[in-house]
């Protein structure tokens, strides 16, 4: 061994050592650190994006947004609506309006208010009293009525529960709510009272027609105001027992009930499927069903 040459001893190792093990356990726990540092980062990354995901897009949060208003202003439209119907079942309607101008051409019109009228003895009175001065040949008669303010025309169903018919309810229900109450007059004062209804079941309307022949006179016997025999009780009817005949005027069949002098007390024809006519006269039924027959060609 050279004599300048220099002895290392263990304690000289030692140090070495541990400089060395000191080091790389440092280098060990800043690796660690950095993992750690970048597993808390994607940890917290991961988190934002779950919450992002949880809360939605902005364009999401649009919709739901816009969504909601649109709801909002569906209940608020179907709560009016609801409201608007339930007020309009608490007031009483106007009796409809029929279109009865168009059934036949007619000379002159008159309205007579019934607003007040609530049987068939004031309603045939209401009527005398209206036309007792009017010379025209055919005039319609509009029954009309007031209802909270609005005036209106009487349906088929309100005049024949108005003049309390026994009509069978086939036929009632076979009819529309179309109807004319009209007067025939002439020159020499030969007048009548006629009836036009439409019928949506024309069999129905025929067989049910037949039936009522029963108590149609009695039934019509006010409202065009027709002589009735007097019975020893002191009621005045049609005896049931009197029968129907037909007879043909414009090729009709027409069918007829006579009186015990042989004079036509109630006439009745249908022009076509859907009109029928009802009256007290012959020379009114001619002149009707005339009319009836041009203003359906």
């Amino acid at each position: 061994m050279e004599p300048n040459e220099k002895k290392f001893n263990d304690k000289d190792i030692k140090v070495l050592r541990t400089y060395a093990s000191d080091m790389a356990e440092a280098v060990k726990q800043n690796e660690m650190s950095v993992i750690k540092i970048a597993m808390a980062e994607k940890e917290k990354r991961d988190r934002e994006d779950v919450y992002k995901k949880a809360e939605g897009t902005t364009g999401s949060k649009i919709f739901f947004v816009i969504g909601g208003i649109i709801l909002v202003i569906a209940a608020i439209i179907g709560a009016y609506f609801i409201i608007q119907q339930k007020k309009a079942k608490e007031i009483p309607q106007p009796i409809v309006s029929s279109e009865v101008e168009t059934f036949i051409a007619y000379d002159s019109k008159l309205n007579i208010d019934v607003t007040n009228i609530s049987n068939v003895d004031n309603l045939a009175t209401a009527i005398r009293e209206e036309t007792k001065t009017n010379t025209q040949l055919v005039e319609a008669l509009f029954l009309t009525k007031d209802v909270n303010g609005i005036t209106g025309n009487l349906t088929t169903g309100n005049f024949l529960s108005l003049i309390g018919t026994t009509m069978p309810n086939a036929l009632e229900r076979s009819l529309s709510d179309k109807f004319l109450l009209g007067k025939y007059s002439e020159a020499n004062n030969n007048s009548g009272i006629f009836l036009i209804f439409q019928t949506t079941d024309y069999n129905q309307a025929y067989a049910s027609m037949l039936a009522w022949e029963k108590t149609m006179a009695n039934d019509l016997a006010k409202i065009f105001n027709m002589k009735l025999p007097v019975s020893a009780d002191g009621t005045t009817q049609i005896t049931p027992g009197k029968k129907w005949k037909d007879i043909l005027i414009n090729n009709k069949d027409v069918r007829v009930l006579y009186g015990d002098t042989g004079e036509g007390l109630i006439y009745y024809a249908f022009t076509n499927k859907n009109d029928f006519v009802i009256t007290n006269n012959i020379e009114a039924l001619k002149e009707i069903m005339g009319r009836l027959i041009i203003s359906n060609n």
